[in-house]
């Protein structure tokens, strides 16, 4: 009874930090501290799955653009579906060497949790088939189509007649063709202008100030800020290699494994080899006497017979046949 009348008693506040209190997020000691935290709530990572390919930290500082209520500021460079799968870019950029394919792109869709944008020719593929290509693509799901820097201003233009998805033209130098090509309907620009990336996207803002705008992040920290700082919205990175990262891997447990020996106090492990045994040296099975009759050699032999000694059973009984066109006796 007095139980009773304690849990009535107990005040709402109290009962519910109680009920929280084991959890695994921090709470407060009063209920007016149980607030958010001030950058936001935990974040949410697997025991298991995690995002071991993170983008750098300071692609963050892009301002982004939005693409369908999305807000984009890193991109993946990468057709690998593994590196893809376990990525933490906003997007991902998948454009390769090669003829652009509808199964490649299918298989790509198939991994991918982010915003692909894949290409569609520009170089060797042009005319009809580039735009037949940016259709089916887009039918099977992707959120842009990448025109490589030889696509002319009019090709630019037939692709952005056939799709709805945004259409990302890929300069070199920022001239009178990157101007027709943004006129034509590119709505996205990538700038890929080597070490002079900055100074064309700086070149490009200037004359188009509210243009989407991605390039890519360059080899360290510094070459990324200076494209930010000229107006780059968003930064693509280039991911190692999958046999970089499983050589990278190899080293470290091999490292560890030598560690744990040596702080063990353990010699070098030496592999111990088990001989095979043979099995014609194998004991043979005790018979009792009397199951299996042996014969002596002598014996078999004179039991056998020989083709000379063999008369069919049925000599002098077969019949005669008559011989055709013979008359009988």
């Amino acid at each position: 009874m007095t139980e009773s009348n304690t849990s009535e008693n107990m005040a709402p506040e109290q009962g519910i930090s109680n009920a929280i209190s084991g959890g695994i997020f921090e709470v407060g000691h009063a209920p007016h501290e149980l607030v958010p935290a001030a950058d936001g709530p935990a974040p949410i990572e697997g025991r298991l799955r995690k995002a071991p390919l993170r983008v750098p930290d300071n692609y963050e500082a892009c301002t982004g653009f939005t693409l369908f209520g999305r807000r984009i500021r890193t991109l993946l460079y990468s057709t690998d579906v593994a590196a893809i799968r376990n990525s933490n870019a906003d997007a991902i950029f998948a454009v390769y060497p090669f003829t652009a394919q509808p199964a490649i792109t299918q298989a790509l869709l198939t991994v991918a949790e982010a915003p692909l944008f894949v290409g569609v020719g520009g170089g060797t593929t042009t005319g009809r088939r580039a735009a037949e290509l940016a259709a089916v693509s887009e039918m099977q799901g992707a959120a842009g189509v990448v025109l490589n820097s030889p696509a002319t201003a009019e090709m630019v233009a037939q692709v952005a007649a056939t799709v709805d998805i945004p259409v990302i033209a890929t300069i070199t130098r920022f001239d009178n063709e990157a101007a027709e090509k943004i006129q034509a309907g590119a709505r996205i620009i990538n700038v890929a202008a080597g070490r002079r990336t900055p100074e064309v996207i700086a070149e490009l803002r200037a004359a188009f100030p509210a243009l989407p705008i991605i390039a890519t992040g360059g080899r360290d920290d510094e070459t990324s800020a200076a494209t930010i700082a000229a107006g780059a919205n968003a930064l693509i990175w280039a991911p190692p290699s999958v046999v970089e990262l499983q050589r990278d891997m190899m080293v470290r447990y091999r490292e560890k494994a030598e560690a744990a020996a040596e702080a063990a106090g353990e010699e070098a492990p030496v592999a111990t080899v088990v001989p095979v045994p043979d099995i014609t040296d194998m004991p043979v099975a005790d018979v009792p006497t009397g199951v299996v009759e042996s014969v002596s050699p002598e014996v078999e032999k004179a039991q056998q017979i020989g083709d000379e000694d063999f008369v069919s059973p049925y000599r002098g009984r077969l019949p005669r046949l008559p011989f055709f066109g013979r008359k009988r006796p």
